[in-house]
Protein backbone atom coordinates (compact mmCIF):
# COMPACT_ATOMS: atom_id res chain seq x y z
CA UNK A 1 0.00 0.00 0.00
CA UNK A 2 1.27 3.45 -0.65
CA UNK A 3 2.83 5.59 2.08
CA UNK A 4 -0.04 8.73 2.25
CA UNK A 5 1.71 12.19 2.14
CA UNK A 6 1.39 14.36 4.55
CA UNK A 7 -0.14 17.00 2.35
CA UNK A 8 -3.35 14.44 2.47
CA UNK A 9 -3.67 14.00 6.36
CA UNK A 10 -7.68 15.64 7.17
CA UNK A 11 -6.14 18.05 9.60
CA UNK A 12 -3.69 19.50 6.90
CA UNK A 13 -5.78 19.40 3.97
CA UNK A 14 -9.04 20.75 5.69
CA UNK A 15 -8.01 23.55 7.96
CA UNK A 16 -6.58 26.05 4.65
CA UNK A 17 -10.33 24.98 2.92
CA UNK A 18 -11.58 26.30 6.10
CA UNK A 19 -10.32 29.42 5.76
CA UNK A 20 -11.16 29.91 2.23
CA UNK A 21 -15.01 29.43 2.92
CA UNK A 22 -15.22 31.95 6.03
CA UNK A 23 -13.53 34.14 3.39
CA UNK A 24 -16.34 33.50 0.64
CA UNK A 25 -18.76 34.09 3.24
CA UNK A 26 -17.77 37.11 4.60
CA UNK A 27 -17.65 38.10 0.99
CA UNK A 28 -21.28 36.84 0.07
CA UNK A 29 -22.77 38.22 3.32
CA UNK A 30 -20.96 41.34 2.87
CA UNK A 31 -22.13 41.85 -0.87
CA UNK A 32 -25.36 40.86 0.22
CA UNK A 33 -25.79 43.35 2.81
CA UNK A 34 -24.88 45.56 1.09
CA UNK A 35 -27.02 45.56 -2.11
CA UNK A 36 -30.11 44.85 0.68
CA UNK A 37 -29.30 47.93 2.04
CA UNK A 38 -29.66 50.09 -1.08
CA UNK A 39 -32.39 47.99 -1.98
CA UNK A 40 -34.58 49.32 0.89
CA UNK A 41 -32.86 52.82 0.07
CA UNK A 42 -34.67 52.85 -2.95
CA UNK A 43 -37.89 52.87 -1.33
CA UNK A 44 -37.32 56.17 0.46
CA UNK A 45 -35.66 57.97 -2.52
CA UNK A 46 -36.81 61.32 -1.62
CA UNK A 47 -35.86 61.14 1.99
CA UNK A 48 -32.47 59.98 1.17
CA UNK A 49 -31.54 61.20 -2.34
CA UNK A 50 -30.54 57.90 -3.68
CA UNK A 51 -29.54 56.93 -6.51
CA UNK A 52 -29.16 61.07 -7.42
CA UNK A 53 -25.88 60.94 -8.79
CA UNK A 54 -25.90 58.47 -11.00
CA UNK A 55 -29.51 59.45 -12.25
CA UNK A 56 -28.36 62.84 -13.25
CA UNK A 57 -24.76 61.86 -14.02
CA UNK A 58 -24.68 58.80 -15.59
CA UNK A 59 -28.06 57.59 -16.58
CA UNK A 60 -29.71 60.53 -18.01
CA UNK A 61 -26.49 62.13 -19.30
CA UNK A 62 -26.53 59.10 -21.54
CA UNK A 63 -29.87 58.98 -22.72
CA UNK A 64 -29.97 62.70 -22.36
CA UNK A 65 -27.29 63.02 -25.40
CA UNK A 66 -28.66 60.33 -27.27
CA UNK A 67 -31.65 61.54 -27.52
CA UNK A 68 -30.41 65.22 -28.73
CA UNK A 69 -30.51 67.15 -25.10
CA UNK A 70 -28.03 69.65 -23.84
CA UNK A 71 -27.50 67.59 -20.65
CA UNK A 72 -25.02 70.11 -19.01
CA UNK A 73 -27.14 73.40 -19.00
CA UNK A 74 -30.67 72.65 -17.45
CA UNK A 75 -31.50 70.47 -14.36
CA UNK A 76 -33.88 67.18 -15.50
CA UNK A 77 -36.94 66.13 -14.11
CA UNK A 78 -36.54 62.06 -14.12
CA UNK A 79 -39.32 59.92 -13.06
CA UNK A 80 -38.98 59.01 -9.59
CA UNK A 81 -36.04 61.45 -8.37
CA UNK A 82 -37.56 64.54 -8.98
CA UNK A 83 -35.73 67.89 -10.47
CA UNK A 84 -31.87 66.92 -10.62
CA UNK A 85 -29.38 69.36 -11.00
CA UNK A 86 -27.38 69.30 -14.77
CA UNK A 87 -24.56 66.63 -15.38
CA UNK A 88 -21.28 67.13 -15.31
CA UNK A 89 -17.80 67.01 -13.30
CA UNK A 90 -17.18 63.52 -15.11
CA UNK A 91 -14.89 62.84 -18.04
CA UNK A 92 -16.47 62.22 -21.00
CA UNK A 93 -15.17 58.88 -21.52
CA UNK A 94 -17.03 57.82 -18.04
CA UNK A 95 -20.46 58.12 -20.04
CA UNK A 96 -18.94 55.75 -22.80
CA UNK A 97 -17.76 53.34 -20.28
CA UNK A 98 -20.81 53.39 -18.23
CA UNK A 99 -23.27 53.29 -20.75
CA UNK A 100 -24.44 49.35 -20.72
CA UNK A 101 -25.81 50.53 -17.15
CA UNK A 102 -27.61 53.23 -18.88
CA UNK A 103 -29.26 51.39 -20.70
CA UNK A 104 -31.34 49.42 -18.52
CA UNK A 105 -33.99 51.04 -16.56
CA UNK A 106 -33.27 53.69 -13.99
CA UNK A 107 -33.76 51.58 -10.54
CA UNK A 108 -31.92 48.41 -12.25
CA UNK A 109 -29.46 50.49 -14.04
CA UNK A 110 -28.48 51.76 -10.26
CA UNK A 111 -28.92 47.90 -8.68
CA UNK A 112 -26.57 46.99 -11.52
CA UNK A 113 -24.16 50.20 -11.28
CA UNK A 114 -23.90 49.40 -7.54
CA UNK A 115 -23.40 45.25 -7.69
CA UNK A 116 -20.39 46.34 -10.20
CA UNK A 117 -19.10 48.93 -7.68
CA UNK A 118 -19.00 46.26 -5.16
CA UNK A 119 -16.72 43.76 -7.36
CA UNK A 120 -14.76 46.68 -8.07
CA UNK A 121 -13.63 47.09 -4.61
CA UNK A 122 -13.57 43.69 -4.18
CA UNK A 123 -11.22 43.22 -7.14
CA UNK A 124 -9.24 46.14 -5.38
CA UNK A 125 -8.81 45.39 -2.53
CA UNK A 126 -7.11 41.83 -3.34
CA UNK A 127 -4.73 43.08 -6.19
CA UNK A 128 -3.23 45.85 -3.72
CA UNK A 129 -2.94 42.80 -0.81
CA UNK A 130 -2.13 40.34 -3.10
CA UNK A 131 -2.84 37.69 -0.48
CA UNK A 132 -0.68 34.49 -0.38
CA UNK A 133 -2.58 32.44 2.42
CA UNK A 134 -5.89 32.20 3.00
CA UNK A 135 -5.28 34.08 7.06
CA UNK A 136 -4.35 36.67 4.75
CA UNK A 137 -6.92 37.11 2.28
CA UNK A 138 -9.34 36.65 5.39
CA UNK A 139 -7.59 40.07 6.62
CA UNK A 140 -8.46 41.61 3.19
CA UNK A 141 -11.82 40.64 2.87
CA UNK A 142 -12.10 42.14 6.30
CA UNK A 143 -10.33 45.29 4.67
CA UNK A 144 -12.96 45.14 1.46
CA UNK A 145 -15.74 44.84 3.95
CA UNK A 146 -14.63 47.94 6.16
CA UNK A 147 -14.08 49.64 2.88
CA UNK A 148 -17.84 48.78 1.62
CA UNK A 149 -19.84 49.15 5.06
CA UNK A 150 -18.28 52.29 6.68
CA UNK A 151 -19.38 55.91 5.58
CA UNK A 152 -17.33 56.16 2.49
CA UNK A 153 -18.81 52.73 0.93
CA UNK A 154 -22.07 53.93 1.85
CA UNK A 155 -22.38 57.30 0.01
CA UNK A 156 -20.64 55.99 -2.75
CA UNK A 157 -23.29 53.20 -3.19
CA UNK A 158 -26.33 55.58 -2.12
CA UNK A 159 -25.66 58.28 -4.42
CA UNK A 160 -23.76 55.95 -7.36
CA UNK A 161 -20.57 57.79 -7.78
CA UNK A 162 -17.69 55.76 -9.45
CA UNK A 163 -15.42 56.27 -6.54
CA UNK A 164 -15.29 52.15 -6.63
CA UNK A 165 -14.30 52.33 -9.82
CA UNK A 166 -11.61 55.07 -9.06
CA UNK A 167 -10.43 52.45 -6.34
CA UNK A 168 -10.09 49.84 -8.85
CA UNK A 169 -8.11 51.76 -11.37
CA UNK A 170 -5.69 52.94 -8.28
CA UNK A 171 -5.45 49.50 -7.62
CA UNK A 172 -4.71 48.45 -11.25
CA UNK A 173 -2.00 50.94 -11.53
CA UNK A 174 -0.46 50.04 -8.35
CA UNK A 175 -0.07 46.08 -9.61
CA UNK A 176 -0.13 46.16 -13.60
CA UNK A 177 3.09 45.59 -15.40
CA UNK A 178 2.29 46.16 -18.50
CA UNK A 179 1.59 49.85 -19.54
CA UNK A 180 -1.10 49.85 -21.56
CA UNK A 181 -3.02 47.85 -18.28
CA UNK A 182 -2.20 50.36 -16.26
CA UNK A 183 -3.34 52.61 -18.66
CA UNK A 184 -6.73 50.82 -18.63
CA UNK A 185 -6.64 51.51 -14.77
CA UNK A 186 -5.75 55.32 -15.34
CA UNK A 187 -8.62 55.59 -17.49
CA UNK A 188 -10.81 54.30 -14.94
CA UNK A 189 -9.16 56.30 -11.71
CA UNK A 190 -9.28 59.56 -13.92
CA UNK A 191 -13.44 59.14 -14.31
CA UNK A 192 -13.55 62.45 -12.53
CA UNK A 193 -10.87 65.34 -12.95
CA UNK A 194 -11.09 66.19 -9.15
CA UNK A 195 -9.33 62.65 -9.02
CA UNK A 196 -7.60 62.46 -12.49
CA UNK A 197 -5.41 65.12 -12.61
CA UNK A 198 -3.71 65.07 -9.00
CA UNK A 199 -3.29 61.46 -9.90
CA UNK A 200 -1.64 62.23 -13.33
CA UNK A 201 0.98 64.59 -11.93
CA UNK A 202 1.80 62.06 -9.05
CA UNK A 203 2.39 59.37 -11.95
CA UNK A 204 4.46 61.82 -13.82
CA UNK A 205 6.74 62.53 -10.64
CA UNK A 206 7.40 58.98 -10.12
CA UNK A 207 8.37 58.41 -13.89
CA UNK A 208 5.54 57.00 -14.84
CA UNK A 209 4.34 59.24 -18.12
CA UNK A 210 4.30 56.38 -20.29
CA UNK A 211 0.64 55.17 -18.10
CA UNK A 212 -0.58 58.70 -18.42
CA UNK A 213 -0.17 59.28 -22.12
CA UNK A 214 -1.38 55.84 -22.65
CA UNK A 215 -4.72 56.47 -20.41
CA UNK A 216 -4.96 60.21 -21.73
CA UNK A 217 -5.09 58.35 -25.26
CA UNK A 218 -7.73 56.23 -23.99
CA UNK A 219 -9.44 58.49 -22.07
CA UNK A 220 -9.76 60.70 -25.53
CA UNK A 221 -10.49 58.28 -27.97
CA UNK A 222 -13.77 56.91 -25.28
CA UNK A 223 -14.62 60.26 -25.02
CA UNK A 224 -15.17 61.12 -29.01
CA UNK A 225 -18.71 59.91 -28.85
CA UNK A 226 -20.02 61.96 -26.25
CA UNK A 227 -18.69 64.89 -26.98
CA UNK A 228 -19.75 64.65 -30.66
CA UNK A 229 -23.12 63.83 -29.40
CA UNK A 230 -22.98 67.08 -26.83
CA UNK A 231 -21.59 69.32 -29.92
CA UNK A 232 -24.63 68.35 -32.11
CA UNK A 233 -27.08 68.95 -29.34
CA UNK A 234 -25.48 72.42 -27.82
CA UNK A 235 -25.39 73.54 -31.38
CA UNK A 236 -21.56 73.96 -32.08
CA UNK A 237 -18.34 73.30 -30.29
CA UNK A 238 -18.46 76.81 -28.54
CA UNK A 239 -21.20 76.47 -26.56
CA UNK A 240 -20.44 72.76 -26.16
CA UNK A 241 -17.58 73.80 -24.78
CA UNK A 242 -19.15 76.74 -22.80
CA UNK A 243 -22.04 74.01 -21.44
CA UNK A 244 -19.79 71.84 -20.47
CA UNK A 245 -17.46 73.72 -18.35
CA UNK A 246 -20.29 74.98 -16.42
CA UNK A 247 -21.48 71.52 -16.14
CA UNK A 248 -17.88 70.13 -14.88
CA UNK A 249 -17.10 73.16 -12.67
CA UNK A 250 -20.93 74.41 -11.56
CA UNK A 251 -20.81 72.38 -8.60
CA UNK A 252 -17.49 74.11 -7.32
CA UNK A 253 -19.67 77.72 -6.78
CA UNK A 254 -22.99 76.53 -6.02
CA UNK A 255 -25.62 73.88 -5.87
CA UNK A 256 -29.49 74.68 -7.51
CA UNK A 257 -30.90 77.32 -5.23
CA UNK A 258 -28.10 78.00 -2.98
CA UNK A 259 -26.07 81.42 -3.29
CA UNK A 260 -22.28 81.12 -5.21
CA UNK A 261 -19.01 81.12 -3.28
CA UNK A 262 -16.53 78.50 -3.84
CA UNK A 263 -16.48 75.79 -0.94
CA UNK A 264 -19.39 77.01 0.40
CA UNK A 265 -21.05 73.26 -0.15
CA UNK A 266 -21.72 71.52 3.68
CA UNK A 267 -20.15 68.46 2.65
CA UNK A 268 -16.84 69.19 0.89
CA UNK A 269 -13.54 67.76 2.55
CA UNK A 270 -11.27 69.23 0.64
CA UNK A 271 -8.37 71.81 1.65
CA UNK A 272 -10.20 75.07 0.14
CA UNK A 273 -13.44 74.03 2.34
CA UNK A 274 -11.31 73.71 5.22
CA UNK A 275 -9.62 76.64 5.19
CA UNK A 276 -13.18 78.41 4.55
CA UNK A 277 -14.74 77.18 7.46
CA UNK A 278 -12.02 78.60 9.40
CA UNK A 279 -12.52 81.94 8.27
CA UNK A 280 -10.39 82.27 4.86
CA UNK A 281 -12.81 83.08 2.46
CA UNK A 282 -11.16 84.54 -0.26
CA UNK A 283 -11.31 82.01 -3.06
CA UNK A 284 -7.53 83.64 -3.80
CA UNK A 285 -6.35 82.47 -0.68
CA UNK A 286 -7.99 78.98 -0.83
CA UNK A 287 -7.28 77.81 -4.31
CA UNK A 288 -3.41 79.17 -3.55
CA UNK A 289 -3.63 76.70 -0.41
CA UNK A 290 -4.63 73.44 -2.79
CA UNK A 291 -1.91 74.34 -4.90
CA UNK A 292 0.68 75.07 -2.99
CA UNK A 293 0.21 71.64 -0.97
CA UNK A 294 0.48 70.26 -4.44
CA UNK A 295 3.52 71.41 -5.12
CA UNK A 296 4.70 70.55 -1.65
CA UNK A 297 3.78 66.86 -2.12
CA UNK A 298 5.13 66.91 -6.27
CA UNK A 299 8.52 68.40 -4.56
CA UNK A 300 8.68 65.65 -2.05
CA UNK A 301 8.13 63.08 -4.14
CA UNK A 302 10.61 64.85 -6.80
CA UNK A 303 13.79 64.02 -4.23
CA UNK A 304 12.77 60.35 -3.14
CA UNK A 305 15.23 58.36 -4.19
CA UNK A 306 14.63 56.18 -7.41
CA UNK A 307 13.85 53.12 -5.53
CA UNK A 308 11.34 54.49 -3.53
CA UNK A 309 9.74 56.65 -5.98
CA UNK A 310 7.06 54.08 -6.74
CA UNK A 311 3.00 54.17 -6.02
CA UNK A 312 3.01 50.74 -4.55
CA UNK A 313 5.56 52.00 -1.77
CA UNK A 314 3.34 52.68 1.15
CA UNK A 315 3.71 55.95 2.43
CA UNK A 316 4.08 57.38 -1.46
CA UNK A 317 0.55 55.61 -1.98
CA UNK A 318 -0.68 57.24 1.58
CA UNK A 319 0.76 60.81 0.33
CA UNK A 320 -0.76 60.73 -3.33
CA UNK A 321 -4.06 59.55 -1.64
CA UNK A 322 -4.10 61.83 0.61
CA UNK A 323 -2.87 65.03 -1.01
CA UNK A 324 -5.35 63.97 -3.97
CA UNK A 325 -8.46 64.67 -1.96
CA UNK A 326 -7.26 67.46 -0.51
CA UNK A 327 -6.03 69.42 -3.66
CA UNK A 328 -9.18 69.64 -5.22
CA UNK A 329 -12.96 69.54 -4.76
CA UNK A 330 -13.99 66.41 -3.07
CA UNK A 331 -17.02 65.19 -0.80
CA UNK A 332 -16.42 61.78 2.21
CA UNK A 333 -17.50 59.39 -0.60
CA UNK A 334 -13.92 60.13 -2.07
CA UNK A 335 -12.70 58.71 1.24
CA UNK A 336 -13.69 55.38 0.08
CA UNK A 337 -9.53 55.83 -2.16
CA UNK A 338 -8.19 56.10 1.24
CA UNK A 339 -10.12 53.06 2.87
CA UNK A 340 -9.62 50.88 -0.51
CA UNK A 341 -6.20 51.88 -0.91
CA UNK A 342 -4.33 53.20 1.98
CA UNK A 343 -5.76 50.80 4.76
CA UNK A 344 -5.20 47.32 3.13
CA UNK A 345 -1.72 48.26 1.62
CA UNK A 346 -0.36 49.50 5.06
CA UNK A 347 -1.76 47.16 7.15
CA UNK A 348 -0.20 44.17 5.23
CA UNK A 349 3.13 46.34 4.54
CA UNK A 350 5.16 44.40 7.50
CA UNK A 351 5.81 47.86 9.20
CA UNK A 352 4.63 48.27 12.49
CA UNK A 353 6.50 51.75 13.30
CA UNK A 354 4.62 54.04 15.29
CA UNK A 355 3.96 56.79 11.99
CA UNK A 356 2.72 53.77 9.51
CA UNK A 357 0.31 52.23 12.55
CA UNK A 358 -0.55 56.33 13.28
CA UNK A 359 -1.35 56.58 9.72
CA UNK A 360 -3.76 53.38 9.65
CA UNK A 361 -5.72 54.83 12.69
CA UNK A 362 -6.28 58.23 11.29
CA UNK A 363 -7.32 56.68 7.79
CA UNK A 364 -9.82 54.13 9.21
CA UNK A 365 -11.15 57.11 12.14
CA UNK A 366 -11.35 59.60 8.69
CA UNK A 367 -12.97 56.97 6.54
CA UNK A 368 -15.51 55.61 9.06
CA UNK A 369 -16.81 58.80 9.85
CA UNK A 370 -17.81 59.81 6.06
CA UNK A 371 -21.42 58.54 6.30
CA UNK A 372 -21.77 61.80 9.02
CA UNK A 373 -21.68 64.89 6.29
CA UNK A 374 -21.06 67.33 8.99
CA UNK A 375 -18.62 65.63 11.58
CA UNK A 376 -16.56 64.15 7.92
CA UNK A 377 -16.12 68.02 6.64
CA UNK A 378 -14.13 68.61 9.68
CA UNK A 379 -12.67 65.54 10.38
CA UNK A 380 -11.97 64.37 6.86
CA UNK A 381 -9.67 67.00 6.31
CA UNK A 382 -7.95 67.21 9.51
CA UNK A 383 -6.91 63.67 8.93
CA UNK A 384 -6.11 63.30 5.52
CA UNK A 385 -3.07 66.54 6.08
CA UNK A 386 -2.09 64.16 9.09
CA UNK A 387 -1.93 61.01 6.90
CA UNK A 388 0.17 63.15 4.13
CA UNK A 389 2.48 64.48 6.85
CA UNK A 390 3.22 60.98 8.88
CA UNK A 391 3.72 60.18 4.96
CA UNK A 392 6.46 61.62 4.63
CA UNK A 393 8.03 61.47 7.46
CA UNK A 394 7.24 57.66 7.20
CA UNK A 395 9.35 57.89 3.98
CA UNK A 396 12.50 60.29 5.71
CA UNK A 397 14.04 56.95 6.98
CA UNK A 398 14.03 54.95 3.89
CA UNK A 399 15.41 57.63 2.18
CA UNK A 400 18.14 58.08 4.07
CA UNK A 401 18.98 54.95 4.18
CA UNK A 402 18.41 54.26 0.30
CA UNK A 403 20.42 57.43 -0.46
CA UNK A 404 23.64 55.69 1.93
CA UNK A 405 23.16 52.67 -0.32
CA UNK A 406 23.60 54.54 -3.24
CA UNK A 407 26.63 56.93 -2.26
CA UNK A 408 28.59 53.75 -0.91
CA UNK A 409 31.02 54.06 1.61
CA UNK A 410 32.45 57.82 1.49
CA UNK A 411 35.90 58.09 1.56
CA UNK A 412 36.60 60.47 4.88
CA UNK A 413 35.14 61.00 7.89
CA UNK A 414 32.10 59.91 9.51
CA UNK A 415 30.62 63.30 9.14
CA UNK A 416 31.62 63.37 5.70
CA UNK A 417 29.31 60.68 5.15
CA UNK A 418 26.38 61.78 7.47
CA UNK A 419 26.31 65.15 5.22
CA UNK A 420 26.43 63.16 1.90
CA UNK A 421 23.29 60.99 3.09
CA UNK A 422 21.57 64.72 4.55
CA UNK A 423 22.00 65.97 1.15
CA UNK A 424 20.04 63.24 -0.44
CA UNK A 425 17.05 63.52 2.22
CA UNK A 426 14.20 65.29 0.57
Amino acid sequence: MANRSVADSPGRDTRPRAWWFVAAVVMAGTTAAAMWQEVIAAGEVRTRHTGMDFASTTWHAVRGLLAGQDVYTASTRIAGMGVNWPAGEHVPATLTWQAPFAALPLWAGFFAFDFATIAAIWAAVLLLTRPSSPQAFIVAVCCGTFAIFTGAGQWTLLLGQPTGFELLGVAIIVRARRHWIAAAGFLLAASTFQTGVPLALALIVVGAWPIVWRGAVLAAALSVPPVVLGVMAAGGPARYAQAYTMGALGHLTSLPGEPRGLASQPYRIDLGALLHRTGIDSTEMQVAGALLILALAVAFLARLPADLRRLDYPPVLCLVAAVTILGAYHQPYDMLLVAGAVLPLVLLAGDRSVLTLSIFALAGVSAAVASNGPLAAIIDPVCLLAVAVLAALAARPDAARSAMAASGPAPGSVATSALTCAARLP
